[in-house]
């Protein structure tokens, strides 16, 4: 883990999101108590299916699959993490980032960072061509 900072920023590949990058690593860096800060988009199950449960500036409950059932967010696509949080993890021991987000949001260390404006998934040609549709209105506000 030497080659990571103390935080860093994990985002996925297939989306497009208008928003300030720093923004979670800021929140992060803000507060020391917190092993994670994910961005989240109150979604209530629009674009994709909701599976985040947000109290104040945590995320409570992180779960993928499912029905959604009393998960209103989903998670933005990009998240701030300590090194610490996979320290050790890896090779030896395999994760997926899915088990760190629910691990963090069950032990009340996961900070939830609020965007307003939509991602866009990319993923996919009805995805690309959404974000095509909406870029041809103008800018994006972030």
């Amino acid at each position: 883990m030497h080659l990571l900072e103390p935080t860093f920023l994990v985002t996925y590949g297939d989306s497009y999101l208008p928003f300030d990058y720093s923004a979670p690593l800021r929140d992060l860096v803000a507060h020391p108590e917190a092993l994670g800060t994910m961005s989240v988009f109150q979604n209530d199950g629009a674009w994709d299916r909701s599976n985040s449960a947000v109290q104040g500036d945590l995320v409570t409950r992180y779960q993928k699959g499912g029905d959604g059932a009393g998960l209103h967010f989903i998670d933005y696509g990009a998240l701030a993490l300590r090194s610490s949080v996979i320290a050790g993890r890896g090779a030896e021991r395999p994760f997926s980032l899915e088990s760190i987000q629910s691990e963090l949001a069950s032990s009340g260390k996961l900070r939830a960072h609020e965007v307003r404006e939509r991602f866009y998934e990319v993923g996919s040609e009805a995805g690309i061509r959404d974000l095509e549709a909406k870029l041809a209105l103008g800018p994006i506000s972030g």
